[in-house]
């Protein structure tokens, strides 16, 4: 149930805007178990920078070669789920196909992959004249529309 909820929360987080959460989490000094759990997880992280807004869930936002990565602790050091930016080309072949056979006037325009627990979940932002969508999917292509906007 907690990593479901985590899940949920973190899936969330990823659709607000940057402003929206900047307004309630605060840089902040990881503790030396965050450090080690961090890089016993991520040897290759650079660039780290760490964030809380509770003080019982911490987020180190670092790159892994080029690939933008945010990785969730708790004040243990315990990793409960990781995101990061994706290529579509990065995207499983089963969910690129049905992304495309289900919204063939869409175009693909970012990816995000979320890992919590064993659950690997893609949240694939797509373009059309007159719409945005955001459409959640598991590893399988099983699709479904997370978020609906009308361009202005």
């Amino acid at each position: 149930m907690k990593k479901m909820f985590l899940t949920l929360c973190v899936a969330a987080a990823l659709m607000c805007g940057h402003t929206a959460w900047a307004a309630h989490v605060t840089e902040t000094e990881a503790t030396a178990r965050l450090k080690t759990a961090l890089s016993q997880s991520f040897a290759t992280a650079t660039h780290v920078r760490w964030y809380t807004d509770d003080q019982k869930v911490f987020t180190a936002k670092f790159l892994v070669g080029e690939t933008q990565v945010s990785a969730y602790f708790d004040a243990d050091g315990n990793l409960l789920s990781t995101r990061r930016y994706i290529t579509e080309e990065q995207l499983p072949l089963a969910v690129v196909t049905k992304v495309k056979k289900r919204y063939p006037s869409h175009e693909i325009r970012s990816t995000v992959e979320l890992d919590a627990g064993n659950t690997t979940t893609y949240y694939i932002t797509l373009e059309a004249e007159t719409t945005w969508m955001v459409v959640k999917s598991d590893s399988n292509g099983q699709l479904s529309v997370y978020q609906r906007l009308k361009k202005a």
